[in-house]
């Protein structure tokens, strides 16, 4: 894996929306601006990343289906949203992302059902412009 830097060399926080169901697709399709712009903000203003090192992506449902429990069980999500950085000094800063991002998403698409995953990724320092 290569590591996600910018031309200052700070690190970038990636964030992927991985709408699970075509009804949260369209949903997030029509309201790309306002999902991103939430996603975008908390990141900036949480974990304190440059607007330049911040890089949000609306992805297409690739999801056929979930498990008979999972299902049964009310645990599918309608859309799972992806940050992920390489900083771990921000790993503290986790919850609260996490807990700014909830309450943003509960006012605006309460409705679509939401799971955040924050993760560390381990990097060797490599720049890579392609």
């Amino acid at each position: 894996m290569l590591a996600l830097t910018s031309e200052k060399g700070s690190r970038v926080t990636y964030i992927s929306i991985l709408p699970k169901n075509e009804n949260a697709q369209s949903r997030m399709t029509d309201n790309r601006d306002e999902v991103m712009d939430l996603l975008f903000a908390a990141a900036k203003d949480i974990l304190q990343i440059p607007d330049t090192d911040i890089i949000v992506e609306l992805n297409r449902c690739t999801t056929v289906s979930f498990n008979r429990a999972a299902v049964h069980a009310g645990a599918a999500p309608d859309v799972v949203l992806k940050f992920a950085t390489s900083d771990q000094y921000l790993q503290p800063r986790f919850q609260t992302l996490c807990d700014r991002v909830v309450d943003g998403w509960n006012s605006q698409f309460g409705d679509i059902k939401l799971e955040v995953w924050v993760s560390l990724i381990d990097t060797w320092g490599t720049n890579a412009d392609l």
